[in-house]
């Protein structure tokens, strides 16, 4: 018996050493490291983007209160008449029905919790590009791209003022996930809620149009219509009317002051020294210009997309993006953080780039001077807090905005105010030329289903 444990001992193989345990220790070592960078990210976003003091987000406190008590007016019409551009609500019906829930408790309270909601919407925005753009979750470039929009100033002053921009940028990446995997009914669904918050998103419908998508397109507008009617009804139908002859008109002109960065705004400045943030009253051809470049600017955008038909995802995905700057530049006000939603088109325009041309200098200097310029805060850094806080008071505007005219007294010594609009053109010329020369791969290269979207991954445990 004992012979045969011997025997059974001789032939039984020792039991190695297992293999790759330092290989997964060191995984394990970096998988946690990147996840310490991502907290340290986010704890840095939350720093610089909670304002002690939110200006905008009391306007919308007072409307989700205004709607639990009918008896309190919604819009604040003589205000509106002093300034439209103010700080009092100038949203949708649909939009202070969707404010309900912030409305309970202090304004405190409510503006702490809005803010954590908008950072979620940030993050769940973020992991949705990031995942259908094919970056692995907590990779060195998942964490690059995250950094990318933490550190990006409009989203900060977005969050930091409680406006609903996080909420466009986490639409806006429904938007083009939606597109890459052709689901255009959810496309369609995705723009008109967040056209029931503000007018501009309905531009991105121009996709639709450009794929001669008619169902999709009517889905689109009947959800619209449909948000709209529930939400006048809840609000009621003289809030409802005060908004479409009133606030609507009111809050579609056009300023010269330097925080509208639009096309609109670009063009105010060249012809008006009066730089008050008040709707422009010396040039009203401006705004009858502004319309026409919209309405042609729109037009031709949706004729590139039909001219150049993707067939593949990240096509889609660049077809989308650039109706996005588009959004922003065509509106008569647009302000710095709107700008956040460009983040979305930035990160698809970059995936392009590192797909298709990683070895193009050109395109990734392009690429980062307008991300600089766009990162950058609104354009009251040129000339102090102090003159812009004069300039909202009507006591002090006059002599705020004397002094802005002496700091830029010329046409041409005011379009440094407009740096943000050249920022955005050059997004959008990026993406057009894109859409209109496309790399390999990017139209009629088959199906994002048989084709990896992941950026090179080198290095990366």
């Amino acid at each position: 018996m004992a012979s045969e444990h011997a025997a059974q001992a001789t032939t039984r193989p020792a039991t190695a050493p297992r293999p790759g345990g330092n290989g997964q220790l060191v995984r394990a070592l970096a998988h946690g490291l990147r996840l310490l960078i991502a907290g340290g990210l986010l704890a840095y976003f939350a720093n610089r983007s909670f304002y002690d003091h939110a200006a905008d987000f009391k306007s919308f406190y007072s409307a989700g209160y205004a709607v639990r008590h009918p008896e309190i007016p919604l819009y604040d019409l003589v205000a509106l008449d002093e300034n439209p551009f103010g700080e009092l609500f100038k949203l949708t019906p649909p939009a202070a029905v969707y404010l309900v829930p912030v409305s309970f408790g202090t304004i405190q309270d409510a503006r702490f919790a809005w803010r954590w909601v908008l950072v979620g919407m940030i993050v769940t925005a973020y992991s949705v590009v990031a995942a259908t753009l094919g970056l692995r979750l907590l990779s060195w470039w998942w964490l690059a791209g995250m950094g990318a929009w933490l550190v990006f100033g409009p989203l900060q002053i977005a969050v930091g003022e409680g406006q609903w921009d996080p909420v466009f940028l986490l639409l806006v990446a429904v938007a083009v996930a939606a597109a890459m995997r052709e689901r255009l009914i959810l496309f369609a669904g995705a723009v008109a809620f967040a056209a029931s918050i503000k007018p501009y998103p309905l531009l991105l419908i121009g996709y639709l149009l450009a794929r001669r998508a008619w169902v999709a397109a009517a889905v689109c507008v009947a959800v619209l219509g449909g948000l709209m009617v529930a939400g006048s009804l809840i609000v009621g139908l003289d809030e409802a009317t005060a908004f479409v002859t009133r606030v609507l008109p009111a809050s579609g002109g056009t300023t010269a002051y330097a925080d509208n960065q639009s096309l609109g705004g670009f063009l105010a400045r060249l012809v008006s020294s009066d730089l008050k943030p008040f709707p422009l009253r010396d040039a009203p051809l401006v705004d009858l210009v502004i319309r026409a470049v919209a309405l042609g600017l729109f037009g031709a955008t949706a004729w590139m997309v039909s001219r150049r038909p993707a067939t593949d995802a990240l096509g889609r995905a660049l077809h989308v993006a650039l109706f996005v700057p588009l959004s922003i530049l065509v509106v008569p006000a647009a302000w710095t953080h709107y700008q956040a939603i460009l983040l979305v088109p930035l990160t698809v325009l970059a995936v392009e780039q590192a797909r298709y041309r990683p070895r193009d200098p050109l395109g990734w200097l392009l690429l980062a001077l307008t991300y600089g310029v766009l990162l950058l805060p609104n354009p009251t850094m040129l000339y102090g807090p102090e003159i812009d806080r004069g300039l909202w008071l009507r006591s002090r505007a006059d002599a705020a905005n004397l002094a802005l005219q002496r700091l830029y007294p010329s046409a041409a010594s005011r379009l440094i105010l407009s740096y943000k609009v050249y920022a955005v053109i050059a997004l959008y010329g990026m993406i057009a030329w894109r859409v209109w020369r496309p790399g390999n791969g990017v139209a009629g290269a088959g199906d994002a289903t048989t084709q990896p979207l992941a950026v090179p991954t080198q290095g990366a445990p």
